[in-house]
């Protein structure tokens, strides 16, 4: 390594000496300078060992040249050696120093460098939870939307409206041989209801099925619907005039109802006797026939249906039908119908058929009302009164309970309110009272029937006011008031 020292002089000589050392350490010049060497510091990374041997050869060269010329300054070397050796330890104790705070900022960045990646990994792991937590969120909300769907689908498919909609007919083809079918069935399909024909296991008879639709989701929040057919416990029975009478004559009626509840155990059975009416005025007109020429007249003008009437032989009364069908009612717990002609069969039916499709919206119905209270009345929409927050409408209200009691009227129930302005009068009334008391103190209370001098007036009587002493001083709630 080839060091430059640059040599100032302020000498009369001519010219400045430049002084090269070699790397061998020659020995310098002469020279006739009395100046040291200013101090030159090069920032740049150099080796400590190169640094030691070039400073000691520096001051051990620069020493032997100025100790001849420059006796005087022989202290200023040795203060320049101390310095030296001064800087040199600086110098070390600075590169062990960087080298330390090296060390030390590099374990620092990598503990930082670790910070963001736990910092990076957790915030990572919490988008992710977070964005888990999102999707749950957004799948219990569409399922429960689609929860809401369903119930709301299925109230409105029970609904009187729609609920004719998911009932089918099925009419038996032996009743065509008394009845046109296709004028029946052409009604109920006027009115919309579904009606198809065909052989059944009970002759002339009518059943009904309901379509149910079942939904439910999915694991994709998806509504599936599933439809399941549902058969409803009810027959009806549709018998002609002359096998009623047939059996009625033969007493075969109760055992042939009876046999078809055997078969039949948890159905209701209706029993429609078809054109009885017409077989029970032929026999009155019969009767009251005392000519044989009237007779024959009547034979002659008569319809064909009279005239199957008078081929057949048997003989019953209005009475004796009516035996038998109270006695089918009470054992076999069977009702009856008389009809006369096929619109009134129609239209029967499709009561029925109506009757039986709102029944699931009724038990609906009844359920939630009975949930919510624990007693109702069935007209409680009807006849209301309303109250405001100031309070008016409390003394009509006050009228309208005095007139849900049994022979009151709003009549009686001014005359109260006149004396008794509020229920808490009455019952402060009554508290006052002893049972005897308390019974009688209505009676005499008058009421004035109506304005004008020939107005009459009477009074409010002590059946009426037991009435009121018990319903509003009786502890007990099961107790009768009449």
């Amino acid at each position: 390594m080839i060091t430059d020292v640059v040599v100032l002089s302020d000498s009369n000589e001519s010219s400045n000496e430049c002084v090269q050392l070699n790397s061998n350490n020659k020995a310098l010049p002469g020279d006739s300078s009395d100046f040291e060497f200013p101090e030159v510091n090069f920032y740049h990374i150099i080796n400590e060992d190169d640094v030691g041997k070039s400073q000691d050869a520096d001051v051990a060269s620069c020493s032997s040249n100025f100790n001849n010329n420059a006796p005087s300054h022989q202290s200023n070397n040795d203060k320049h050696t101390t310095s030296n050796k001064h800087f040199k330890q600086h110098k070390v104790k600075k590169l062990l120093y960087d080298t330390s705070d090296s060390s030390s900022s590099d374990e620092e960045n990598r503990n930082k460098k670790r910070q963001r990646k736990v910092k990076n990994t957790i915030g990572k792991k919490s988008r992710i939870q977070i964005n888990e937590e999102k999707l749950k969120k957004q799948e219990q909300l569409t399922r429960e939307k689609a929860l809401k769907a369903i119930a709301a689908k299925k109230l409105k498919n029970i609904k009187p409206d729609e609920c004719m909609k998911f009932i089918e007919i099925t009419v038996d083809k032996a009743i065509a041989n008394f009845i046109s079918v296709t004028d029946v069935t052409n009604t109920l399909r006027d009115a919309g209801v579904k009606c198809t024909v065909k052989t059944k296991f009970i002759s002339n008879s009518i059943t009904w099925k309901r379509n149910i639709e079942n939904s439910y989701v999915n694991d994709d929040n998806e509504i599936c619907t599933v439809t399941d057919v549902e058969k409803v416990s009810q027959i009806l029975v549709i018998w002609n005039w002359d096998e009623v009478a047939t059996k009625v004559t033969n007493g075969d009626f109760y055992m042939s109802v009876s046999s078809i509840k055997c078969s039949l155990p948890d159905y209701k059975i209706t029993l429609v006797v078809y054109g009885i009416e017409d077989y029970f005025a032929y026999r009155e007109q019969e009767k009251n026939s005392d000519k044989s020429g009237t007779k024959k007249k009547t034979q002659k003008t008569c319809t064909e249906k009279y005239l199957q009437l008078s081929k057949h032989s048997c003989n019953i009364s209005r009475k004796q039908l009516e035996t038998y069908l109270n006695e089918i009612q009470i054992i076999a717990d069977c009702s009856s119908r008389l009809i006369n002609n096929s619109q009134d069969l129609a239209l029967m039916i499709y009561q029925y058929t109506k009757a039986i499709a709102e029944i699931p919206y009724k038990l609906e119905k009844n359920k939630n009302l009975i949930n919510k209270f624990d007693w109702y009345v069935m007209g409680d929409n009807r006849n209301t009164v309303k109250v405001d927050k100031s309070g008016n409408g409390l003394k009509r209200l006050w009228q309208q309970q005095l007139c849900q009691f049994n022979l009151s009227s709003l009549e009686i129930a001014e005359a109260i309110c006149s004396m008794y302005p509020s229920p808490a009068h009455l019952i402060e009334a009554y508290m006052n009272c002893t049972d005897d008391e308390g019974i009688n103190l209505l009676k005499d209370i008058p009421i004035r029937r109506a304005a004008g001098p020939l107005t009459t007036v009477r009074k409010i009587g002590p059946e009426l006011s037991k009435k009121i002493y018990l319903m509003f001083t009786s502890k007990n709630g099961e107790i009768v008031l009449s």
